[in-house]
């Protein structure tokens, strides 16, 4: 396949990709990476590609599997602080910023705590805004499968962290 080719047909995709990197990475030099990272890939097994199997879902679960691979490479870092946290102006008060930070960390935590499906379908349906159609043809999961995971997932999230902060009240 020739440069040419390579870029008609994957170039096209280049926003969609984006944005989800982002929505993997939570900032922009990591999603500039991680999509980087994907198209190198891609070129590298350009002529092992069909041409029906380099959709819009192959695409992303090569990327997160890309992903993936380096956030297992990675050790994880809890001393970093939140990023992108940007505290509306009328909540200026310290306490309540202190407040608000630490239940952004919490819920961060919660999140990375999920199983790997419920982790993935989230990141999909919240941070990425895919639909649920989307979703199914990325993971394989039945639509109604997919919303009862999503109602589920978000019970329990909702529940552990009142539990939580519930505590922190005591």
């Amino acid at each position: 396949m020739s440069p040419q080719e390579f870029k008609e047909r994957f170039m096209p995709y280049h926003r969609m990709l984006y944005r989800v990197a982002f929505g993997f990475t939570g900032n922009v030099q990591d999603a500039e990476d991680l999509l980087q990272d994907t198209f190198m890939r891609m070129w590298q097994k350009r002529d092992l590609l069909k041409h029906e199997t380099a959709n819009e879902a192959y695409l992303i679960i090569m990327m997160k599997n890309i992903h993936l691979d380096k956030v297992r490479q990675k050790a994880p870092d809890t001393s970093a602080p939140l990023e992108d946290y940007n505290e509306p102006a009328e909540h200026g008060r310290p306490d309540t910023k202190a407040e608000r930070r630490d239940e952004a960390f919490l819920m961060k935590s919660l999140i990375e705590r999920l199983p790997q499906k419920e982790r993935d379908v989230m990141t999909m349906y919240v941070i990425e805004e895919l639909s649920y159609e989307e979703i199914e043809s990325a993971t394989g999961l039945k639509q109604n499968n997919l919303r009862q995971i999503v109602m589920r997932t978000r019970e329990k999230l909702k529940e552990q962290f009142t539990k939580i902060a519930q505590s922190w009240m005591k």
